[in-house]
C-alpha cells in the first residue's frame, strides 16, 4: 500500500510569515498536529509542529511578530504519494514526526500522520467492505456489485470475466486502505 492511500488531502499549509499565534488557532480548530510551510510557489520549505508551537510561545521572549519562520523544522523530510507506508511509517518514526508531507514534484499534495497510520491498523474487515462497496456504488451509480471481505481479501460478486469496467472495478477496490488483494466471484 502506498501513502496516497492514506493521505489526508487537501491538506491546510502555511506560509513563512505566518504568525505562531495564527497557526496556534489553526491547529486547534482543525485538529492537526503539523503544518507543512510553503513559500509563495507552494512549494514545501520546512514544517511546523505543535511542539514547535508551543516552544516558540513558552520558551522565548513573548512577541506578538513571531513567525513561522523562527520556529518551523527545515530541512523537512516528505514522500511522494507511491511511498509504501512501511517506508513512511518508518522515516516518521525514526525521525519523530508527528507528520510527513506528500509531494508530487515540489507541490504539497496530502499528509500522513500517526492518526493516518492509526487509522489503518485498527481497520477491520467491516470497514473495508463498506468503503469498498461505497466507491464500487458511486461508481456504478447504484448497487451493481456486492463485496465481500476475509482478512483484506476483497471477493466482488456480478461481474462477468469479460467485462470491461473489470480493471476499473479493480482498481477502485484496490485503492482502498487494507484491502490487499482482489478477487472476482461468479454469482
Amino acid at each position: 500500500m502506498h501513502t496516497r492511500h492514506i493521505m489526508s488531502s487537501p491538506v491546510t499549509t502555511v506560509s513563512p510569515s505566518t504568525a505562531v499565534d495564527e497557526c496556534l488557532r489553526i491547529i486547534a480548530r482543525t485538529g492537526f498536529t503539523v503544518l507543512p510551510v510553503v513559500d509563495e510557489s507552494q512549494h514545501l520549505v520546512g514544517i511546523v509542529s505543535e511542539g514547535d508551537l508551543l516552544r516558540a510561545k513558552f520558551h522565548s521572549l513573548p512577541r506578538a511578530d513571531l513567525s513561522v519562520s523562527e520556529t518551523m523544522t527545515t530541512p523537512v523530510v516528505a514522500m511522494t504519494p507511491d511511498t509504501d507506508i512501511s517506508d513512511l511509517a518508518s522515516a516518521m518514526l525514526r525521525s519523530g514526526l508527528r507528520g510527513i508531507p506528500i509531494v508530487h514534484e515540489h507541490d504539497v499534495i496530502g499528509i500522513v500522520t500517526r492518526r493516518d497510520l492509526l487509522a489503518l491498523l485498527t481497520m477491520d474487515d467491516t470497514r473495508i467492505a463498506k468503503d469498498v462497496q461505497h466507491r464500487l456504488d458511486v461508481y456504478a451509480g447504484s448497487r451493481r456489485w456486492t463485496v465481500e471481505i476475509t482478512d483484506g481479501t476483497v471477493a466482488i460478486t456480478g461481474l462477468a470475466l469479460d467485462d470491461p469496467e473489470r480493471e476499473v472495478v479493480t482498481a477502485l477496490a484496490a485503492g482502498v486502505p487494507g484491502v490487499a488483494d482482489v478477487q472476482f466471484t461468479q454469482s
